[in-house]
C-alpha cells in the first residue's frame, strides 16, 4: 500500500539507529570448579579392591601350601597307571610301584609335612620313569640293527644319558626331547608313546640327540653299569627327605 504523504509521522533512516556493532553483553563468567569429584571414591575403591585381593591371594596360598601333602597323594595315585602301563622291565616296574604305593600311604597320613611331601614331588616329576622302557626300546633296535663303531658309539651315548639322569644331570624334559624322534602323540587324548615299528632314520636320531645331551651334561664318553629306575627313584626320594626339594 503506498505510504499516506500527508502522514506526518517521521520514519527512522538507518542513519538515526543506534549502532550496536561494537556493543557487548557483561556475560557473567561461569565459576571454576576446582572440587575433585569422584576421583578420590575410585581411587579409595581401587585400593580396596587390592587388598581384598592380596588378602584372598595370601589365603588361597595358605590353603594350598597345607594341602600340599594331598596333593602329591593325588599326583603319584594318577602315576601308577602310567607306570604300570610303561616299557620298565617288569622286576624294576614292580618295584616302582611298590614304592610310589608306599608313598601314598606315607602321605595320606593327617600329620605328614607338607614341606617333605613338596620336596619329594619336586624330585619324582623330574625323573624320566616310563621313559626309561623306551631307552630300553632304542637300545634294544640298536643291539639288532647296528655294527661295529656304530653299535658301540650309540650303546655308549644311551649309557651316558642313563647317567646323566642317575646323577642328576638329566630331567624327564630332555629325554622326551631325545625320544621325540621315535615317539608317537594322541592327537585326541594328547598321550605320547613310543612307535610300535621303530626305523632306522628315526633311531639315528635318537641317538644324535643322546649324544648332545651326554656332551652338555659333561658325562664321561664310556659305558656306565646299568641301574635300574627303581634305585634312582629311591634314593631321589631318600635325598628329598634328608635335603629337601631342588
Amino acid at each position: 500500500m503506498p505510504a499516506d504523504p500527508t502522514d506526518s509521522t517521521p520514519t527512522p533512516d538507518d542513519s538515526s539507529l543506534p549502532d550496536n556493532s561494537e556493543t557487548t553483553l557483561d556475560v557473567p563468567a561461569e565459576e571454576s570448579d576446582d572440587s575433585p569429584g569422584c576421583l578420590p571414591a575410585v581411587v579409595a575403591g581401587t585400593l580396596l579392591m587390592g587388598i581384598v585381593a592380596a588378602v584372598l591371594c595370601g589365603v588361597t596360598t595358605w590353603i594350598l601350601f597345607q594341602k600340599r601333602a594331598e596333593i602329591a597323594v593325588r599326583t603319584l595315585e594318577g602315576f601308577v597307571p602310567m607306570i604300570e602301563q610303561s616299557l620298565l622291565e617288569p622286576e624294576d616296574k614292580a618295584e616302582v610301584v611298590k614304592q610310589f604305593e608306599a608313598l601314598i600311604k606315607e602321605m595320606s597320613a593327617p600329620d605328614y609335612p607338607p614341606a617333605a611331601a613338596a620336596a619329594i614331588m619336586q624330585r619324582v616329576v623330574r625323573l624320566p620313569i616310563p621313559h626309561w622302557g623306551e631307552l630300553d626300546a632304542v637300545e634294544s633296535f640298536v643291539e639288532k640293527n647296528y655294527e661295529g663303531d656304530e653299535l658301540e658309539r650309540a650303546l655308549t651315548d644311551l649309557s651316558r644319558i642313563r647317567k646323566a639322569i642317575e646323577v642328576n644331570r638329566a630331567t624327564v624334559f630332555d629325554i622326551i626331547d631325545v625320544l621325540e624322534p621315535v615317539a608317537v602323540v594322541d592327537d585326541t587324548t594328547g598321550a605320547r608313546s613310543i612307535k610300535t615299528k621303530l626305523t632306522r632314520k628315526d633311531v639315528d636320531q635318537v641317538i644324535e640327540r643322546a649324544g648332545l645331551l651326554a656332551e652338555r651334561a659333561k658325562i664321561e664318553d664310556q659305558r656306565f653299569p646299568r641301574v635300574n629306575m627303581s634305585t634312582i627313584l629311591r634314593q631321589e626320594i631318600k635325598a628329598a627327605k634328608t635335603e629337601g626339594g631342588y
